[in-house]
């Protein structure tokens, strides 16, 4: 099984209304997932009381991930994993990572990709 493993942190996000709304994070994965190509399958995102959100949609190629951390400099940790079983799947993860950058609008990203 081959696919690709994106991991990031956005550290300093502009836009901050997305780190403590747990529906307008959804829907921007969601969108995010959609633009792609991807096939989001359903997703489950949480509200903490005193902090951010956390969530997850599952994808017929797999799953992204997210987390945000408002108290820690508006930043936030994303997971985009996509298999490659019946096509390469890593423009649209790529582009899944490159759509969040862009409208979480970080003044710091960090990302590492690793192939299996």
């Amino acid at each position: 099984m081959e696919g690709i493993h994106i991991f990031g942190k956005f550290i300093n996000c502009k836009r901050t209304d997305f780190l403590l709304n747990k529906k307008k994070l959804e829907k921007e994965i969601t969108n995010a997932i959609n633009k792609s190509g991807l096939t989001a399958l359903g997703g489950y995102f949480y509200k903490f009381r005193k902090g951010g959100v956390t969530g997850m949609v599952l994808l017929a190629e797999s799953h992204v991930a997210i987390h945000t951390w408002p108290e820690l400099n508006n930043s936030l940790t994303i997971d985009v994993y996509t298999c490659n079983y019946s096509e390469n799947n890593d423009d649209k993860a790529k582009l899944v990572f490159e759509i969040l950058a862009s409208r979480f609008v970080p003044k710091r990203i960090e990302k590492k990709i690793v192939k299996d």
